[in-house]
């Protein structure tokens, strides 16, 4: 019997599913509907779809299945609903308002709002109790805990109903005793809780950032434990009992069930942190280290840049506004997706987003209930999507319920036809998408136009080409696998385990031995982790990560070096480095300043492998590119209805080339190829979409240049 390996991605409107014969390594894709109600049952779903497809039942795939990687966005979704465990914080007295105050000033995107209205925190202000201890920045103790205190509080939080229960307690970073002792006591009274201590999480200078992050973890803690007891019962009742579930984290790496158990926190971008590893498999195989990766789903979009071939990272991020520090891809998501809802505003504007109908009741066009107009809708009757082929034909579109939609909300309120106003919807999509890209290059020093584009998502395809011509983009990668591609991501992670301590020290004085000493308890905890998960210590990968900035200022820079650099005391090579990291991010460096890092950080890294760009079959060369149908689309680019030739993009041999205006179906996503564009299928199976127009027009103004 064959042996199988799943990659398993939960998104808001569909599950992705993707799965590899491990003896054969052929490649097989599902995307089946997401269960908000209980994401496990859309998993399962996917499975029987899967199986199916093999002509195996369930029960056989899952005992032949050596390894499940999984996604899920069930924690970003607790936070983004404000639906997670009733969370009680305790924290030292006097700095109970903290997580409320949050850093005292106005995000940079808020900054100029005066109606600025900051999130509900995730623990309400009746449930933080300040608790009468204390230690020094030097990490002596002060005042020891009271655990009469202690137990009072703890009455309160049984009274109220609390679930899970956060402690952060000032200057705990230099010294954790007063927080470990807490624990104990509350383990001991109230067992049911679930419990976080801010140094297991983050332990960081800056004591919002640590409670903030907490509180996070403790937030969603029960959520995904109960999430993950529903899923294994369900894959261990259909025969998954011999193989090994591994969970995606929030930093494109992977580990097991019992790491995210305990630090749930490290799963809240889950899903979308796999599509940028996976982007940059692909931009690899098309000989590219560097590319923009967008992907476009149901719900959201997600943009991130690969740089050397790898995933940019970041030392924190928001979610729904709440500070996480801790290690993530960084990736800038919005509210423009499939699903995403056409509205007008008060001053007569189209809007498209950021509500989206979801996967229930979804799009008009699906037929589950849904009246709002939304950019499926609008792609539907554009041309763009194939009514009797939505899925592969696992899903039928209804045009005559798109059309009502746009009409009643959109087209007649603005006194325009059916046509314009989903053709506005469609190019709106586009410029919010495009925005959303500048974020991650522009706003960072970054010229989007050195890089090649890498699409992802259902939908992405549809929208690319003019993405890119908005951003002057003129290479666009389309992975076979484009809509699937968080679940590739699944299986083309590293194994990762993140750390990170505070260490204020001046450059000057700061020793490297000293970063080792500190670090040494983490790796030998990471390590003794990868060699769990199959990685012997010759495989193994160990990164140190410094947090440095110039002294007086505020925020600080962070680089990655070789554990050897750091052995072998190269000061210098970090010092360097330093200098380039904070030139590229705000365009200046103070050589010869002084410097001080402020936190260490340890990343033990395994290769884990199991995905890699297969090689197609090519075009003979005698061999013609067969027309699947011809049908009618919008043209974006010459702004009318055209009919245009319509290609079976399963099929599709490497070398076969696509000329604009042009549809590429798949079965689980479409194409859309405009005028002045042309598009070629390479031998790794990603579709390489080329803008001649843009091209056109520069060599044009070049040669008119030369010539004046």
């Amino acid at each position: 019997m064959d042996k199988f390996t799943i990659g398993i991605d939960v998104g808001g409107t569909f599950t992705d599913l993707l799965l590899i014969n491990s003896n054969t390594k052929e490649q097989i894709i599902d995307k089946t509907s997401s269960t908000p109600e209980d994401p496990s049952i859309g998993v399962t779903n996917g499975l029987n779809n899967l199986a199916a497809k093999l002509g195996i039942t369930i029960q056989e795939l899952l005992e032949n299945t050596t390894l499940i990687v999984h996604g899920t966005t069930v924690t970003t979704n607790a936070v983004l609903t404000s639906n997670g465990a009733k969370t009680g914080l305790l924290t030292t007295k006097g700095f109970r308002d903290c997580l409320q105050m949050r850093r005292g000033v106005r995000s940079r995107q808020h900054l100029y709002n005066n109606k600025y209205t900051a999130p509900q925190a995730l623990v309400t202000r009746d449930l933080i109790v300040g608790i009468d201890e204390r230690s020094d920045a030097d990490g002596n103790i002060v005042k020891g805990i009271d655990e009469k205190e202690i137990i009072e509080a703890l009455d309160w939080f049984k009274e109220e109903g609390v679930e899970s229960i956060a402690i952060c307690y000032m200057h705990s970073y230099a010294n954790q005793e007063n927080e470990i002792e807490t624990k104990r006591i509350v383990e001991k009274y109230m067992p049911e809780a679930y419990v976080t201590i801010s140094t297991d999480v983050s332990s960081v200078i800056r004591l919002y950032n640590r409670v903030s992050t907490s509180a996070m973890n403790a937030y969603v803690g029960p959520i995904l434990k109960d999430y993950m007891d529903k899923l294994m019962e369900k894959l261990e009742a259909k025969g998954f009992t011999n193989g090994e579930l591994l969970i995606m984290q929030s930093n494109g790496g992977v580990t097991n069930p019992i790491t995210v158990s305990k630090l749930p926190a490290t799963t809240v971008l889950s899903g979308p942190a796999a599509g940028p590893v996976s982007g940059s498999a692909f931009a690899k195989a098309s000989g590219f280290d560097k590319a923009i990766v967008i992907d476009m789903g149901g719900t959201s979009f997600e943009a991130s840049i690969i740089e050397n071939g790898e995933v940019n990272i970041r030392k924190e991020g928001e979610i729904n506004r709440n500070l996480i520090s801790l290690p993530m891809v960084s990736i800038h998501t919005i509210g423009s997706g499939g699903g995403s809802i056409a509205w007008i505003d008060s001053g007569g504007l189209l809007q498209v987003g950021p509500q989206s109908a979801g996967a229930s009741p979804g799009p008009a066009c699906y037929v589950r209930g849904g009246i709002l107009p939304t950019c499926s809708d609008a792609n539907l009757l554009l041309g763009y999507l194939n009514p009797d082929f939505f899925l592969g034909g696992g899903m039928s579109l209804d045009r005559e319920l798109a059309t009502k939609a746009i009409q009643k909300n959109i087209a007649d309120p603005l006194n325009m036809s059916v046509e314009e106003a989903a053709f506005g919807i469609y190019q709106i999509s586009n410029l919010n998408m495009a925005n959303g890209v500048k974020e991650v290059t522009i706003q960072n020093g970054q010229d989007p136009r050195n890089f090649p584009l890498v699409v992802a998502g259902g939908a992405g395809p549809i929208h690319a080409a003019m993405i890119a011509r908005e951003l002057e983009i003129t290479e666009i990668i389309i992975p076979t696998f484009s809509s699937v591609l968080c679940a590739v991501g699944m299986l083309a992670s590293q194994l990762r385990h993140d750390y990170v301590k505070s260490f204020h020290r001046r450059w000057d004085s700061a020793s490297f031995s000293d970063i080792i000493s500190i670090l040494a308890e983490d790796k030998q905890e990471g390590t003794k982790a990868l060699i769990s998960e199959g990685v012997s210590g010759e495989k193994q990968i160990v990164k140190v990560g410094l947090d440095i900035r110039y002294v007086g200022q505020h925020y600080e820079v962070t680089i990655e070096v070789d554990e050897d650099s750091v052995l072998k005391n190269h000061k210098n090579l970090a010092e360097n480095e330093f200098h380039k990291e904070h030139e590229k991010c705000y365009g200046f460096n103070l050589r010869g300043h002084e410097m001080e890092i402020i936190n260490i950080r340890l990343s033990c890294r395994g290769d884990f492998v199991q995905f890699s760009p297969r090689t197609i079959e090519a075009m003979a060369p005698e061999e013609e590119l067969a027309v699947k149908q011809y049908r009618k689309m919008f043209d974006p680019v010459q702004k009318s209805m055209v009919e245009v030739p319509v290609y079976d993009g399963d099929h599709m041999k490497a070398s076969a080339e696509v000329a604009g205006p042009a549809i590429v179906e798949l079965t689980t996503t479409t194409i859309i190829v405009p005028s002045e564009f042309q598009m070629k299928l390479d031998e790794n199976g990603n579709f390489i979409m080329k803008d001649t127009g843009s091209q056109m027009k520069v060599s044009n103004l070049l040669f008119a240049a030369s010539n004046n």
